[in-house]
């Protein structure tokens, strides 16, 4: 196997911030219209539940909407700042991504792990960096500058062949 691309990239707070920010810019009004069309099923539900006079159902109905509404408002401030904490984010910690024709390998102090092209989210494309998503909420962020074999432009145009409709300029 050769290596096609290999990027160096140190996770730091400010590289985490422009993560969280282009992160909120991208999925922010999703999360909001899931998290608001489902309260008002709720309170629909509370209000049926109470207009037909069944007390117990409306109760538990409305500490269900009031539990989903604390998971929906909280969890991502409490994944944040348990992120931050980590040691994902320090000076130490230097991601090597490694980039074949089939697959590309990600090498860090936890060790390495293998990835195919096709067990790829989405791709973004930033002016400072790349995004590859592995889920809906945790990508690998690859710095533009820290490209140790081939370059971010060459890098750009191999995403664009291998995941056509998954990345975004």
């Amino acid at each position: 196997m050769e290596k096609l691309f290999e990027n160096k990239t140190t996770y730091t707070h400010d590289t985490y911030i422009t993560f969280l920010k282009f992160h909120a810019k991208k999925y922010n009004f999703s999360y909001m219209t899931y998290t608001v069309f489902w309260a008002l099923l709720f309170l629909l539900c509370i209000y049926l539940a109470f207009s037909v006079n069944n007390r117990i159902q409306g109760v538990i109905v409305t500490l269900v909407l009031i539990g989903f509404l604390f998971y929906r408002i909280y969890k991502p401030k409490f994944t944040v700042k348990k992120e931050i904490k980590s040691d994902k984010i320090s000076t130490n910690n230097t991601n090597t991504f490694s980039f074949f024709d089939k697959n590309f390998v990600v090498t860090n102090n936890n060790g390495s792990f293998d990835y195919k092209y096709f067990m790829l989210h989405k791709i973004f494309e930033t002016k400072d960096f790349f995004y590859l998503y592995v889920t809906k909420e945790n990508a690998f962020l690859l710095s533009k500058n820290s490209f140790t074999l081939g370059t971010a432009e060459e890098f750009s145009e191999f995403l664009k062949k291998k995941c056509k409709f998954k990345f975004k300029k």
